[in-house]
């Protein structure tokens, strides 16, 4: 349902010409120190909350440097002086920058026609928010790289060689990063405006392993085949189609569903996909319960992470006060609307997670699910998340669990085990010992004394069998009596990434 009709943006605000070389730009803001860790200190300075207070930081900027020059410019949407502007960006030439639509001349001087912020290494132009442009996003407003975006990336299982798809591209963000490793990325997206500031941010980060389509989710790929699958699509479930970005004009969680669905046929054997999602379930329903029927007999195997939970009004205030919280008026109208909607839709229950999937041929896929608060992690999950499937692999078709014992294991580098200590008798004893993963997604696993001794020995080269008998024996405790725990707790930690299996060639080797 459309509440109303939102304006809309020029769909190609950049004119970018065949050989333009944005080299001397990247020079310039190195040079210049317009770095991602400097403009999160000169922005959280005076201010931890998500909106930009353009009063204090126009104060906080006004002494005339470079620096402050390009602040104005790409972050606070502010015009500069022709000759302030042409010092900043030097090496490259300002006409150059003016010529391909990225900054512009206004009454005030010269301004920039979008944001421009360094994340990640990389250089990526969006949209000015609301705070910046000081009106209402327009319908084909290009997101930047938010949380959602980071958790994206997180989770992306990354390998050398691989085709992959970005599905909704947007600023064009995981394209950037998947350029890095892939030897071919595909980037869709239905909003034309989204696909210009893609091909910009291609040029600004002298990548040339873009393709970008337009259309509708899978239209543009057909029934092509990818290595990799990467999707943020506008999976808000809202009664309206306003933001291209938030809204698919879908009924429900339609659009998540069609996603994941159309992800599972297009990938190759070994491929992965990863897709942002939300999705409805009644209130005393498993949450999984829905996802699982969407990836059942999907020919991959599936993990499915949950990072939250919202009743429908808190869900929607979320999406809609940073819309309209600035009209009471129309926010308290349309959280009456979209709750309205959910009522007739019978939702009682909205959650927020990722889906992340494996072409495997075979009989049985397995499904599992998870819920991890925030889910956002620490960097890179992709090693974690290729540890995790293979564990699952071979913990699915193992005959029973003390088939476990016979094989090596590896213990991860990405960890730390922290020791809870309690003075007794004179001394420290340790009560509890606490595994928590340093890389990745953030999960812990207690381990006893045993269990911290025989984790000491996996290193590859001896069966987990020797290793739990060395330690029972060392202890005076029978071998039989102490497997079962051992075995329970060494299942646990190699579902969370912590431990590997390894082959007889492998531990040679």
């Amino acid at each position: 349902m459309q509440t109303e009709s939102p304006r809309t943006r020029q769909d190609r605000p950049f004119r970018l010409q065949q050989g333009d070389d944005f080299t001397p730009l990247r020079q310039a803001l190195a040079a210049t120190g317009y770095t991602q860790s400097a403009l999160a200190e000169t922005v959280l300075r005076h201010d931890h909350t998500a909106r930009l207070d353009v009063c204090v930081m126009l104060r906080r900027t006004a002494s005339p440097t470079p620096y402050n020059t390009l602040v104005r410019l790409f972050l606070l949407g502010q015009a500069v002086s022709v000759d302030a502007a042409r010092a900043a960006v030097a090496p490259m030439p300002l006409d150059q920058l003016m010529a391909s639509g990225l900054l512009k001349r206004t009454d005030a001087g010269i301004g920039s026609e979008a944001m421009l912020i360094p994340c990640e290494d990389l250089l990526v132009v969006h949209d000015f928010p609301a705070e910046i442009s000081g009106g209402p996003e327009p319908v084909n407003h290009v997101l930047g790289v938010g949380r959602a975006s980071i958790t994206l990336a997180n989770l992306t299982a990354r390998r050398q060689g691989e085709t992959v798809l970005d599905l909704g591209t947007g600023s064009g963000f995981q394209a950037l990063l998947a350029a890095r490793h892939a030897a071919r990325v595909v980037a869709t997206d239905l909003n034309p405006r989204a696909l210009n500031f893609a091909s910009l941010n291609a040029r600004l980060n002298g990548i040339t392993t873009f393709e970008l389509r337009q259309g509708s989710l899978y239209e543009p790929v057909a029934d092509g085949q990818f290595d990799l699958i990467v999707a943020n699509p506008p999976f808000v479930i809202s009664p309206e189609a306003r933001y291209l970005y938030r809204d698919s004009d879908l009924p429900g969680d339609a659009i998540s569903e069609q996603v994941i669905r159309g992800a599972s046929v297009r990938l190759r054997e070994g491929g992965y996909g990863v897709i942002l999602y939300n999705w409805h379930h009644l209130q005393d329903q498993d949450w999984s319960a829905r996802p699982r029927q969407w990836v059942a007999a999907s020919g991959c195997d599936a993990w499915l992470l949950c990072f939250k939970t919202d009743d429908p009004l808190t869900y929607a205030s979320n999406w809609l006060r940073s819309t309209e919280g600035e009209d009471v008026e129309r926010y308290g109208r349309l959280l009456d609307t979209w709750l309205q909607y959910y009522e007739r839709l019978g939702i009682d229950r909205i959650s927020y997670g990722a889906v992340i999937l494996r072409r495997r041929s075979d009989p049985t896929n397995w499904v599992r699910a998870d819920t991890i608060p925030a889910g956002q992690g620490v960097g890179s999950c992709s090693a974690q998340i290729q540890r995790v499937f293979a564990a699952q692999d071979l913990l699915e078709a193992l005959e029973d669990e003390r088939a476990l014992l016979h094989q090596r294991l590896v213990l991860t580098s990405e960890h730390r085990m922290e020791h809870v200590l309690k003075a007794e008798d004179g001394g420290w004893t340790v009560k509890e010992a606490v595994m928590k993963q340093e890389q990745g997604l953030e999960f812990a696993g207690r381990v006893d004394r045993l269990v911290s001794v025989v984790l000491a020995g996996c290193d590859g080269r001896h069966a987990l069998r020797e290793l739990v008998a060395d330690v029972a024996q060392g202890l005076g405790i029978h071998f039989e009596a102490v497997v079962p725990a051992c075995l329970r707790v060494i299942r646990e930690l190699m579902q969370w990434g912590f431990l590997s299996v390894v082959d007889c060639q492998d531990a040679e080797d």
